[in-house]
């Protein structure tokens, strides 16, 4: 008996099919990933041959080089000596922080040695004409250094202006750095502007370079998503802002422009985000710790005064810089809610956990509200956030759908006691993939200022009615439920 020879290659297809679908479903259930994380690997590695198979390679196991891992754990022991400098001099007396502030600074503290620190001021921008122009302002009074990390780099509009006062600064002998991720500032790494900036004496850093063939040694969907400005370890800025004017960046996405929340910090968590920034900086140069990640930290150089009481918990999240942090600390924020809790998020796709504990807040008598952008740059992402919503409605959620443009900013408050702002969407990227970062706020008259913020955002929306929800279409959500099955490798 003969075989032809396309019925031969047939065969073989489908037996190598086979194999790859027995022996990287074994892989994935001795992983012990969460349900929804295996059922949708599997789901995508037998629906779509040897594709399937090439994603999960590609970005269905975190790992990083073992050469970045080993580097941090060389920067680590400094790492603990500046923090506990930091501590030692600024750490929050607890006893007179608000319940639910106490509890998460217990578990910030106790699990990953990350200090509450006192003595601050924070001014929040909601408008990025405001940010710009303290930004340009504090770069122009540097005195010694500033560095700057950032997602997106985009040359446009009003980020030229920083850009000039970055070339003013580096000419008249200020040390200047500035890093940018390497998939999210790809064009800008291409640009003439890049240039001018580095003949000017900036030095430029590409994070997570994203190079043609490194992808067959490196997973490229670690992003660096960190938002942070630090000047003169004194003045730092972090928040969802990029460094992106909306009036010209992705107008052609006609999603509306972007809308953002951006912290100014004067104080002893300025040099906690700087030493962050240091972090990466060094990490991805290999310079010498003793030399590159050193703060200041003495009393004498954040003095006190009568407004400089805010405490902050800086809390940074990374697949090598404990990856959970971020996202249970919010678990155990939602969880010990009382009264109310507000959430404000451009991409909302939860793991179940999360979802579990907004639903179960609702259901004890909790006030929750989520507010989310109409219209969003990703229309699978749109379509993974919608199906969660009829579960949320009907345990009692209130969904806010934002109608001013796109609601990037990423805030969090809780029973007037405790506010978060940061870097983190509510999605599985954010908490277990991106490196991010995420400041924790204690203090009541802050935590009132993004209450208000938060109330602005709750008037430019339209609530989602859940007797109208209940009637969309029912292909509509297929396509909502379809979306949600790969949700969890989004």
């Amino acid at each position: 008996m003969s075989f032809s020879l396309p019925a031969t290659i047939t065969v073989l297809t489908v037996s190598l099919h086979w194999c790859i679908i027995l022996g990287l479903s074994s892989r994935i259930l001795l992983k012990r990933k969460t349900r929804g994380v295996t059922l949708s690997w599997l789901l995508i590695i037998t629906s779509v041959p040897f594709f399937g198979a090439i994603a999960y390679l590609f970005v269905g196991e975190l790992w990083l080089p073992r050469k970045r891992i080993k580097r941090f754990s060389m920067y680590s022991p400094i790492i603990k000596q500046e923090l506990e400098k930091l501590s030692s001099n600024w750490d929050v007396d607890q006893t007179k922080l608000h319940p639910l502030a106490s509890i998460l600074y217990t578990q910030a503290h106790k699990s990953f040695n990350l200090p509450a620190l006192t003595g601050n001021t924070i001014q929040i921008y909601t408008t990025t004409n405001d940010c710009f122009q303290s930004i340009v302002n504090d770069i122009n009074n540097a005195k010694h250094s500033v560095t700057m990390l950032f997602y997106i780099w985009d040359s446009s509009g009003s980020v030229n202006a920083i850009e000039e006062a970055l070339v003013n600064a580096a000419t008249r002998g200020i040390d200047c750095n500035v890093m940018i991720d390497s998939a999210g500032s790809a064009r800008f790494l291409r640009s003439k502007n890049i240039q001018r900036l580095a003949a000017a004496g900036v030095e430029i850093t590409e994070l997570l370079p994203v190079g043609r063939f490194r992808f067959l040694f490196k997973r490229i969907d670690i992003r660096n998503h960190r938002k942070i400005i630090a000047i003169d370890q004194s003045i730092a800025y972090t928040g969802s802002m990029n460094m992106v004017d909306p009036n010209w960046f992705n107008t052609h996405k006609r999603v509306g422009q972007w809308v953002d929340v951006m912290a100014r910090i004067q104080g002893p968590a300025s040099a906690l985000l700087e030493l962050l920034a240091k972090l990466d900086r060094a990490i991805e140069h290999h310079h010498n710790p003793q030399t590159n990640l050193q703060t200041t930290s003495e009393p004498k150089d954040f003095p006190e005064s009568e407004t400089a009481h805010t405490p902050i918990q800086i809390v940074p999240s990374g697949p090598d810089q404990a990856p959970r942090v971020i996202h249970d600390m919010l678990l155990t924020l939602i969880y010990n809610a009382e009264s109310k809790l507000v959430i404000t998020t451009p991409y909302f796709i939860p793991g179940e956990s999360m979802l579990a504990a907004l639903t179960t807040a609702a259901l004890r008598g909790v006030d929750v509200t989520l507010v989310v952008p109409a219209k969003v740059d990703s229309k699978l992402v749109a379509r993974a956030s919608r199906s969660y919503f009829q579960d949320l409605l009907d345990a009692g959620v209130h969904i806010q759908q934002y109608n001013a443009g796109l609601l990037h900013s990423k805030t969090v408050t809780a029973d007037n006691q405790v506010a978060m702002v940061g870097t983190v969407n509510m999605d599985k990227r954010s908490f277990w993939i991106n490196f991010e970062v995420s400041m924790f706020i204690y203090d009541q008259e802050s935590v009132t200022l993004i209450q208000t913020i938060q109330e602005n955002y709750i008037q430019d929306s339209t609530p989602i009615d859940p007797e109208e929800w209940a009637k969309h279409s029912i292909p509509s959500r297929l396509l909502d439920n379809l979306a949600q099955l790969v949700s969890p490798v989004l």
